[in-house]
């Protein structure tokens, strides 16, 4: 029986896309925070994912980012997964 864990990405900043000037947009460009890069850390200490086969990521930064940490600290592949996003971004 396959078992799927689900976890989401770390803390992220918007403050590298918001100061360019796009405020509200290239949303799915924000990369994770100090604070989320160490959240990731501390998810791959979770010994359920020990006997992880593979990792799948959308194809946002901070997503991708928390994708790659998990996958060098578990020694396990990681894949991003294009359809694996919003639909529509909130731009309010």
């Amino acid at each position: 029986m396959a078992v799927f864990y689900l976890i989401r990405h770390g803390k992220h900043t918007y403050e590298p896309v918001n100061g360019k000037g796009f405020i509200g947009h290239g949303l799915e460009l924000a990369p994770l925070s100090e604070e989320g890069v160490i959240q990731a850390y501390e998810c791959s200490k979770d010994s359920r994912l020990k006997n992880c086969d593979l990792i799948i990521s959308s194809p946002y930064t901070k997503a991708m980012q928390t994708s790659a940490i998990l996958s060098k600290q578990l020694g396990i592949d990681d894949k991003v997964e294009i359809d694996l996003r919003e639909q529509e971004l909130d731009l309010s």
